[in-house]
């Protein structure tokens, strides 16, 4: 009996152990899995192509694709929400917004510029016109308060105008030589002619206040990506969101970058010989996009990395590294945020460095050209091309309208403003 007892002791203690062997092989196993899979907020094939990773969208050698149009736009199908986007809960201050009222900033030029071709140079850098309007900036304010009348109660509009290095980093004398007008003073006159729905990110302050750092490139009309980030930071301010340090993220690095200012000086030596250092910000929550391109009488569809790392490519297009340049409609899906949230960019091309910033902020973010996205609606079967349209068809939450400030004035852009601004 004593012998039959201690053996069935052993078989017991046997299989427990057993049982404790099991619980240690699959909780790892559950823990590290997913419970559930993602929705697929991704737009639906419309056509197969080569994958945007061997292929340079704006490559000579392109493939041509079908031209027939497709019978919807391809849209997410994110879960509608009403709340607005969350955010971690604060362990700081929130940035308070820059005041605009700077007049000097320290690292303004003084020296005269001279003019070769359509660029003004001076100490080692190129400068653009600029010249207030009020009938076109008019137009303008028009445009944009149309938008946020049309959203009221739906989304957010915020508009945001970048200033050019010219007001940036010239002191008033040197401009005031030059005959441009004071694009601070000409931006506060819209913002105030604005629809009162219309949140206003005014960021020349911030941009003033720190012209000594590497916010726009010498050698090209744009701000630096530097210089966005100071721009979403006025964003983040207004918004009550806190905005990420540039130090937290990974970046490309690229010296002897001479851009769009080279050809318009007609080839300045000065400019040549003092080319830019670029760095590009990698986002967080993902660095995917798809993306279209006009391309055999039609548009090609492409996943492409928002920040493309362009090493070893031409030297003059390393701005085309930030989204992949000006496309009439882009879409990011950032899957570490979960609750919903949608942001939509209309912009030009100062848009796409600061685009990459507001990645790891939303969950859908989307981007669309002003100056081709009316041409692109036709042919994805979308038959209302205004903002507000796309805004309530994607649950949108905020608009952002950014351009810089020449687009405001010019009449050929505003045809194309005043076509989706509605």
């Amino acid at each position: 009996m004593r012998t039959r007892a201690l053996s069935v002791i052993f078989a017991l203690l046997a299989l427990a152990a057993a049982a404790a062997l099991m619980i240690f092989v699959i909780v790892p196993a559950v823990k590290g899995g997913r419970t559930q899979e993602p929705t697929d907020t991704m737009p639906a094939l419309t056509q197969t192509q080569t994958t945007a990773e061997t292929r340079q969208p704006t490559s000579a050698a392109t493939q041509a694709v079908t031209t027939e149009p497709v019978t919807t736009e391809p849209v997410t199908t994110q879960p509608v929400t009403t709340e607005a986007p969350t955010t971690e809960p604060p362990t700081e201050p929130l940035p308070e917004p820059t005041p605009t009222d700077v007049a000097e900033g320290p690292g303004d030029v003084h020296t005269p510029a001279y003019q070769s071709g359509t660029v003004f140079i001076t100490e080692g850098g190129g400068y653009s016109a600029y010249y207030f309007g009020e009938k076109n900036s008019t137009r303008y304010c028009e445009a944009v308060g149309s938008v946020a009348r049309a959203l009221e109660g739906k989304a957010t509009v915020y508009c945001l105008i970048a200033p050019l290095s010219t007001g940036v980093m010239l002191d008033d004398a040197v401009r005031s030589d030059l005959g441009f007008s004071d694009e601070n003073q000409a931006t506060a006159w819209m913002y105030e002619h604005m629809d009162p729905l219309v949140k206003t990110v005014p960021v020349y302050g911030a941009l003033k206040l720190h012209n000594d750092e590497n916010i726009f490139f010498r050698t090209d009309h744009h701000w630096t990506a530097l210089g966005a980030w100071y721009a979403y930071r006025e964003f983040c301010a207004r918004k009550g969101v806190r905005p990420h340090d540039p130090a937290e993220f990974e970046t490309y690095t690229y010296t002897d970058y001479l851009g769009s200012f080279v050809n318009y000086s007609n080839g300045s030596a000065e400019l040549k010989n003092n080319p830019d250092t670029l760095v590009a910000y990698i986002p967080k929550g993902t660095n995917q996009m798809t993306m279209y391109i006009p391309e055999g009488g039609g548009y090609g569809k492409y996943e492409w990395p928002i920040v493309k790392d362009m090493s070893g490519g031409n030297k003059g297009s390393y701005y085309l590294g930030f989204v992949s340049g000006d496309r009439p409609w882009s879409y990011a899906h950032n899957e570490t945020v979960t609750d919903g949230s949608a942001v939509l960019v209309v912009k030009d091309s100062f848009g796409n460095a600061f685009i990459p910033w507001l990645i790891d902020h939303y969950e859908h973010i989307y981007w669309i050209d002003y100056r081709s996205y009316a041409d692109w609606c036709p042919w994805a079967g979308v038959e209302d091309s205004s903002i507000s349209n796309f805004a309530e068809r994607n649950n949108i939450q905020d608009v952002i309208l950014l351009n810089q400030i020449g687009s405001t004035g010019s009449g050929t852009n505003l045809k194309d403003i005043e076509k989706i601004f509605k």
